[in-house]
């Protein structure tokens, strides 16, 4: 594909992501913040299915992103294009098995308390390790090579290094324990504000005229 198309596909699939991810909270955040969570996921069945469908669009989507920039950011730094794409392919798998744990848990209709928690929280640290932590590394890597070779404003890609780092932080908080809720909201949306504004760019203005362009 020439660099346009390059550009206009890595934009439309990172909308499709964003959106495959907030259509799921907005599914499983009332079931997940229930007073009893388990039992609300049993009650939810064809939500919760609908929800893992999403997942693994939305895990699709995150390594399509990677395997159309390849070629570009191959040009910038080899060593970034195949960092890259490890990354989001880790990302990808750990979301999509996220959400084939909830599958689990309605389809074979878990109700003893101990498995369905330990699924529960197994999908929960799936969920931190693709859109948080693995997320925030694919993030820092991307707005590197952008920020190397030019090819998106400079404000643009230093605010998506900025936002992958946070991201980052707020999963390390999360999988080490720490009191994170009050940091939660602040940490998650610079970097998911840049991507929407990183896909605009990248459909309506493409690649700037940078070293790889």
């Amino acid at each position: 594909m020439s660099d346009r198309k390059i550009a206009v596909s890595a934009g439309v699939f990172f909308i499709l992501a964003t959106v495959m991810g907030v259509t799921v909270a907005i599914i499983l955040g009332p079931i997940l913040g229930a007073e009893a969570p388990l039992p609300a996921v049993l009650a939810n069945a064809g939500l919760v299915r609908l929800s893992t469908v999403l997942d693994i669009i939305m895990a699709g989507a995150v390594i399509a992103i990677a395997v159309v920039l390849y070629p570009v950011l191959r040009r910038v730094s080899t060593a970034l294009a195949v960092g890259y794409l490890a990354a989001r392919i880790v990302e990808g798998i750990a979301l999509a098995l996220g959400g084939l744990a909830w599958l689990g848990l309605v389809v074979g209709q878990t109700d003893a308390h101990g498995m369905g928690e330990m699924i529960m929280e197994a999908s929960t640290a799936l969920f931190t390790l693709g859109a948080e932590i693995t997320f925030g590394i694919t993030a820092l890597i991307l707005n590197a090579a952008f920020i190397k070779a030019g090819l998106v404003p400079r404000w643009l890609s230093f605010w998506g290094f900025i936002g992958g780092g946070l991201i980052l932080l707020l999963g390390v908080l999360k999988i080490s324990g720490l009191p994170y809720g009050a940091v939660e909201a602040a940490f998650t949306a610079p970097i998911a504000l840049n991507e929407m504004v990183l896909a605009v760019w990248l459909i309506v203005k493409g690649f700037s005229e940078g070293e790889a362009a």
